[in-house]
């Protein structure tokens, strides 16, 4: 059995930024990219943050204003993701289970979209980059909210790495600035 390119592929994200203050939206705009579905924990907020401050609750209704369909997804339970968008009132899935890309057909169903004209937001390879690359849809990494994490978390931040290198080296070969 030899090397699965396709696969390791589907571990490469479109774009890695900082954070999601960080994400050109106006470039994403130009790619007529008009639904953004976002992780929630540790993409938007910390694990154990209940609710959006009002930093974020002001960036993501100004997205939703200038014409973004938007919907958080999440592996979580339902009763924390509810919670979380009480102040948004925003489509959500809980208990995605990514990897699988059934929940994000959902959403992008509930959004009106095709998968070419979303993106999701994610903070992890292996659950949030897999998914969108499985519903064929492109991906956004950004840095973890809260550095600290379980073992099991470190761990799997440790097998993140060699994809990410293959992503910058991907972007200094094309001459495009990551």
């Amino acid at each position: 059995m030899g090397f699965d390119h396709a696969m390791f592929n589907k571990l490469i994200p479109d774009d890695i930024r900082p954070d999601i203050y960080s994400i050109d939206y106006g470039r994403l705009r130009a790619e007529k990219i008009e639904g953004l579905i976002f992780d929630i924990d540790n993409t938007l907020v910390a694990y154990r943050t209940e609710r959006a401050d009002g930093r974020l609750i002001d960036f993501l209704k100004n997205l939703q204003s200038v014409g973004f369909r938007i919907c958080f997804i999440s592996n979580n339970s339902a009763k924390r993701v509810d919670l979380f968008n009480e102040d948004f009132n925003f489509f959500t899935c809980a208990k995605a289970n990514k990897p699988s890309s059934k929940a994000l057909c959902r959403a992008l169903s509930s959004l009106g979209l095709s998968a070419d004209k979303a993106v999701l937001i994610g903070d992890q390879l292996f659950t949030d980059v897999l998914a969108a690359k499985r519903a064929n849809m492109k991906s956004i990494l950004v840095n973890p909210v809260e550095p600290v994490e379980s073992m099991f978390f470190r761990i799997k931040r440790l097998g993140e790495k060699p994809f990410k290198r293959v992503y910058y080296r991907r972007k200094r070969k094309e001459g495009t600035k990551p």
